[in-house]
């Protein structure tokens, strides 16, 4: 590892050049100090002032022509202005006989490297000198100087136990584009600087600013604390690769007793993002104070940042396989559902999660539009059967790096290594978990990894949700259950799967549900206290079975088990919504919407529930406001176009309705939406004609006889629609459910046909 470089205290006296004894200008050598890539120091006597000084003799060729003289003269006396006790100070820059010289203050005292090597430091002494090098860097880049070659070796302690930093600016001055372009690979030997501390930016050609020194004063502060290097013993390809890739093991890990906020103020300057790091050398010297006086002055320690909310975002994919992207989603999908099995701690799900995947926002902004108090970032390695996962907690409101650690563990282990680290972010942030979410935290039993892989690839089509890879999906689920026939959370992806599928009328609905409900009750054989489990049962109960209290009662265990679960609460609020229960249903659906408040669904369940309870103008706005958050999004153009129909406002309607076929390809539901507003409007021709298309493909069992029955109703045909309404009893229509509530139904009520159905459906008021 480099560690070697400039100093100008004194040390034991090395072999050198024939140049100890001879004169620079008027400056007689007297020891050979230290050699870097920067050039070699010489202690040296100042004839005129009679003061000792130190000289850097620069590399030969370093300055090729006399105009590079010049400017390197120019910014040397620009440096020689910086005036701090931090801060060695430049005197002159000169040349003779070819030779380029600066000539610096002389500093009495071993340099940082020779204190770490000697040994950790202890943690109050890291502090010390760390908060005394930030202060340095502050007055620097105040003045516009960044150093860009922060090291040990460039800090001198003195006797004292005061610092000096040298040569500050110097790796810009000899290398005054040292900024490698993007489009060529690297090498070592294409950098200014020392590769051990320099941060992620420098090796990729991004702009560099004053956070890159805070990134090097984070290497050395871990260096002081622990003893080596956070990528130590690397060459340096790999310690470039390392420093660009992989999260150091957290100080904690190698040294137990140093405190939590200390590690938190080392890892955040050791963020890849330079945005993610303290803003200033002036607020991770502030940090650092907190750290060593808490509260300062003696006022009380500041309390503790109350985190009730978070959310994970999408782990990145260390291993440079992007086949592995499946297994690093399954990764943050496991650790979100970890989380949300705390009650007292909201978190946000994997569907507005993943919106964030490779996206470059800021920290604070994310955790805004989540509406969250602290952020999970990380990384997943896999390599083999090993995989490391390393997380980051983040407080939203300061991008305060609150706790930082790394796990290993073999793949099959990675359910019990999910709720290790759910365990200790929920200590960390001391939010209150019951007895019940500990042993649920801690059970983490083993899985066979094929059957793991394959269940992650199941889950990954899954959230495609289109019908291609829905089928996909259960493929791998089949894959998971071949590989460990014991594997619940496999056939209850399998129950998801063809639960959807029927949904989109991608399967004869009686086929799907069939299929959903075999799955569901395996998985619940295996293991009873599967939420995912008790929530499919609980749809398969309200839209296939019309078994109202076992529905609901499969939702209270199912959100009892897994309260971050946002479909659990979706569907309890659609059931509740069913039986007129409006102010529980729209309760549950504004939770579901907290919990996954980017996930376009969620935000149309709220309309939806609205729209039922008949508070047109609200559901609307709701419907309004999440199309144009997603104007590809079909359900929500389907839905505000019924609640404006219901509204007297047929043009608009008619428009959504029209958006909703284009975008749909000529879905049927979207069909028999627009022939019943249509139909209100007047237009019974073209109303009929989109009937008489229904009635054609009704044998196909794809055809909802409930919405036949809807555009009757519109079309002032009671009869027939009470006939579509007695046949969608038969059929067990799906959209039955919706009866006793849906308000294109409301001129039969009172109807004996239709009250009969009711009565039989459990519905009757």
């Amino acid at each position: 590892m480099p560690t070697s470089g400039s100093t100008t205290g004194r040390g034991p006296r090395a072999d050198g050049p024939a140049l100890i004894g001879t004169t620079l200008s008027h400056y007689r050598i007297i020891d050979r100090i230290a050699a870097g890539g920067m050039g070699v120091i010489y202690c040296a006597r100042d004839e005129r002032l009679e003061r000792e000084v130190a000289l850097k003799l620069l590399p030969d060729g370093a300055l090729a022509d006399h105009e590079a003289r010049a400017r390197f003269r120019n910014e040397a006396l620009a440096l020689s202005r910086l005036n701090h006790p931090g801060i060695a100070t430049v005197f002159d820059f000169d040349s003779e006989n070819d030779t380029d010289f600066l000539v610096m203050e002389y500093v009495p005292g071993v340099t940082l490297a020779a204190r770490i090597a000697a040994g950790p430091l202890a943690e109050a002494e890291a502090l010390d000198l760390g908060i005394q090098i930030a202060e340095a860097l502050e007055a620097a880049h105040e003045q516009g100087v960044i150093h860009r070659d922060l090291k040990p070796g460039n800090v001198i302690v003195t006797p004292r136990g005061r610092v000096k930093v040298l040569d500050f600016g110097l790796a810009k001055l000899l290398h005054p584009n040292d900024s490698p372009a993007p489009a060529r690979s690297i090498g070592a030997a294409d950098l200014a600087g020392t590769i051990a501390y320099m941060a992620p930016e420098q090796f990729m050609g991004t702009p560099v600013d004053a956070r890159a020194d805070l990134y090097a004063l984070g290497v050395m502060l871990y260096e002081m604390a622990i003893g080596r290097h956070p990528h130590a013993d690397q060459t340096p390809g790999a310690m470039m690769y390392a420093i660009i890739n992989t999260t150091p093991a957290p100080p904690r890990h190698l040294k137990p007793g140093l405190s939590s906020r200390f590690e938190a103020v080392v890892m955040r300057a050791l963020e890849k993002r330079h945005e993610a790091r303290p803003a200033s050398a002036s607020a991770l010297a502030a940090e650092l104070r907190a750290v060593r006086t808490p509260g300062g002055d003696g006022a009380a320690p500041a309390p503790a940042p109350r985190i009730a909310s978070l959310a994970v975002l999408p782990l990145a994919n260390l291993s440079g396989d992007p086949a592995q992207e499946f297994f690093t989603d399954g990764m943050t999908e496991s650790l979100i559902a970890g989380l949300a099995q705390i009650r007292a701690l909201r978190v946000i799900s994997r569907t507005s999660a993943m919106q964030y995947k490779d996206a470059r926002q800021p920290l604070p902004e994310i955790a805004r539009a989540l509406q969250v108090d602290a952020i999970v970032e990380g990384s997943v390695l896999r390599s083999g059967d090993r995989v490391r996962v390393t997380a980051n907690l983040i407080e939203a409101a300061t991008d305060h790096n609150m706790w930082s650690r790394s796990y290993e563990r073999d793949v099959g282990d990675v359910l019990a290594l999910q709720g290790a680290i759910a365990r200790a972010i929920a200590d960390e942030i001391r939010v209150e978990i019951t007895p019940r979410e500990q042993r649920r935290l801690a059970t983490g039993h083993t899985v066979n990894p094929a059957a793991y892989e394959a269940y992650l690839r199941g889950r990954y089509y899954w959230n495609k949700r289109t019908p291609a890879e829905l089928k996909r999906g259960i493929e791998f689920f089949n894959q998971a259950i071949a590989a460990d026939p014991t594997y619940a959370e496999a056939y209850a992806g399998l129950a998801d799967s063809y639960g959807i599928l029927a949904d989109l009328n991608a399967v004869r609905p009686r086929d799907g549900f069939a299929a959903a409900r075999a799955a569901v009750e395996r998985a619940l054989e295996i293991d009873d206290q599967l939420a995912q489990a008790h929530t499919s049962l609980g749809f398969l109960r309200t839209f296939d079975e019309w078994d109202w209290a076992s529905a609901e009662a499969s939702y209270r265990r199912a959100i009892a088990l897994h309260p971050g679960y946002p479909t659990a609460h979706q569907w309890l609020a659609e059931h509740l919504a069913t039986q007129g229960r409006f102010a529980e249903a729209l309760a549950e659906a504004r939770r579901a919407q907290e919990l996954d408040p980017l996930a376009f669904i969620m935000g149309t369940t709220v309309g939806d529930v609205l729209f039922f309870a008949r508070r047109y103008d609200e559901a609307i706005a709701q419907l309004r406001a999440t199309s144009e958050m997603e104007p590809s999004f079909v359900p929500a153009h389907n839905d505000l176009g019924r609640a404006l129909a219901l509204s007297g406002k047929y043009d608009e309607s008619i428009a959504e309705f029209e958006t909703a076929a284009r975008l749909s390809g000529g879905d049927l539901r979207t069909s028999a939406g627009l022939a019943h507003v249509l139909a209100l409007a007047g237009r019974h021709d073209q109303a009929r004609a989109i009937l008489a298309n229904m009635e054609a493909r009704l044998p196909t069992g794809l055809v909802s006889p409930h919405a036949m029955a809807s555009i009757h109703v519109a079309l002032g045909e009671r009869d027939a629609a009470l006939d579509r309404i007695e046949h969608a009893h038969v059929e067990r229509d799906r959209a039955l459910v919706w009866a006793k509530v849906h308000p294109r139904l409301d001129p039969l009520r009172g109807e004996p046909r239709f009250e009969a159905v009711l009565k039989k459906m459990g519905l009757a008021r």
